[in-house]
């Protein structure tokens, strides 16, 4: 069954806390999709998607693709027999859902370049828009990093330079840009954006950033939202210096927004506890535009089966409710044993990234409580989800046959946990709905 025209889709990568892409491809104009996926037909205003997934080839290295489906809740698999060849760096797919075109943005350029579907449902690449007069190195980060506003405006959170870049995808322009090195710059430490989705309160998209040291074992109790009015493009910088790493946000339906520790630093928690603080949960008040006085650490309303084991993250799920990712700590202690053993580095990002995560649901509220999903469809996985786009179906991507696929997830805002059926060759990192 086809999704119908919502504003949705955006799935995208989740191994690691890394960066983004550029292309130039020559794409085949005769039939630019998978043959599993079927020939678009630009004639219909049926759904169509384009993805990106990077599929491993020799020397330990990846290739990237770009493919088009037109249906991501059916039982089919999904190859790469024609799919658009991108450069190595590019896997992250962005663009306003709907609109026909999407852009590929560069782990190693300055640039998004745009792709546009054309009469015969080929998506043909175009010129590229350079951010370099704002100072930009590339346009890496994840996809939550660029947020399209609409057809018209979009915005680029820049995590390395500090700066937020306001462009116009439609006729490919730059608008301006904000400076926020004095409100996110610390020190020597890293800044990053959340790999989950940007929430929105009326007029403002607000973003949740977080700090780590070199080590990625270092996590500093110290949160940040940068929060843009998209009338007028003006940006506040709200902190909280309670909860390190708080980047992943639940709109609750009072309107009020729960940001818990993401599983990096879950990670760094697990490995080196003295220097990362056990994972927590604050919340942010949109009316009053400041952080309340209420606290919580994930595993005082966590109880997992076995003691030890770790909470972290918090996913979108039914009005009131979202997901958090339990790690079972023995399977982890397994890898990080091995890993000392063997002389090789064992840090934050290692925790987070191995499959022992499994599923909870949450009751959010002045007193949480969570519960442990149990379904024969469900299994440990990669803890760095990464959910995309509320609308009428979210996606959550899971890497299995040991992050050989990806299978996408089909999640309702009315009633949570979904189906996952269609199932892609390597590891998605982008996803858009372009019709």
């Amino acid at each position: 069954m086809k999704l119908k025209t919502a504003l949705l889709a955006l799935a995208v990568f989740a191994t690691a806390c890394s960066d983004s892409d550029d292309p130039t491809p020559t794409p085949d104009a005769g039939n630019p999709t998978d043959p599993d996926a079927g020939t678009p037909d630009a004639g219909t205003q049926d759904p169509l998607y384009a993805l990106i997934t990077q599929v491993p080839i020799a020397g330990g290295n990846t290739q990237s693709y770009l493919v088009t489906v037109d249906d991501i809740q059916e039982a089919k698999t999904v190859g790469i027999a024609n799919a658009l060849e991108l450069s190595a760096d590019a896997y992250i797919v962005a663009g306003y859902p709907g609109a026909g075109k999407l852009f590929v943005s560069s782990s190693s350029q300055p640039t998004m370049t745009p792709y546009t579907l054309n009469a015969s449902g080929a998506l043909v690449p175009e010129a590229a828009l350079s951010f370099t007069g704002y100072g930009v190195r590339a346009t890496n980060g994840y996809q939550s990093q660029h947020y399209f506003v609409s057809e018209s405006k979009a915005y680029y959170f820049d995590h390395v330079n500090y700066k937020l870049v306001i462009w116009n995808p439609k006729d490919l322009s730059l608008i301006g840009s904000k400076d926020l090195t004095a409100q996110l710059k610390d020190g020597e430490f890293t800044f990053r954006y959340s790999q989950s989705l940007a929430v929105t309160a009326g007029n403002d998209v607000i973003i949740a950033g977080g700090w780590h040291a070199s080590d990625v074992k270092t996590i500093p109790a110290k949160t940040a939202l940068v929060i843009v009015d998209t009338q007028t493009d003006e940006v506040t910088v709200k902190t909280d210096t309670r909860c390190g790493w708080a980047r992943d946000g639940v709109k609750h339906t009072d309107g009020k927004i729960y940001y818990a520790t993401e599983s990096l630093a879950a990670g760094a928690h697990f490995v080196s506890p003295t220097t990362a603080a056990k994972p927590c949960m604050i919340r942010f008040d949109p009316a009053t535009g400041e952080f309340d006085n209420w606290f919580t650490t994930l595993d005082a309303f966590v109880s997992p089966g076995t003691d030890g084991d770790i909470a972290s993250m918090l996913l979108p799920g039914a009005p009131g409710k979202g997901y958090v990712r339990v790690m079972d700590k023995a399977a982890a202690q397994v890898a990080f044993d091995a890993a000392v053993a063997g002389g090789r580095p064992f840090h934050g990002s290692h925790a987070s990234t191995g499959g022992w995560w499994s599923l909870w649901e949450v009751t959010l509220g002045d007193a949480p409580t969570a519960t442990a999903v149990v379904r024969d469809d469900l299994v440990p996985t990669n803890g760095r989800t990464i959910p995309q786009n509320p609308g009428e179906f979210l996606v959550l991507p899971e890497f299995v046959n040991d992050n050989a696929q990806t299978r996408f997830r089909i999640m309702s805002p009315q009633t949570g946990l979904g189906d996952a059926k269609t199932v892609v060759e390597g590891q998605v990192r982008g996803l858009l709905r372009i019709r």
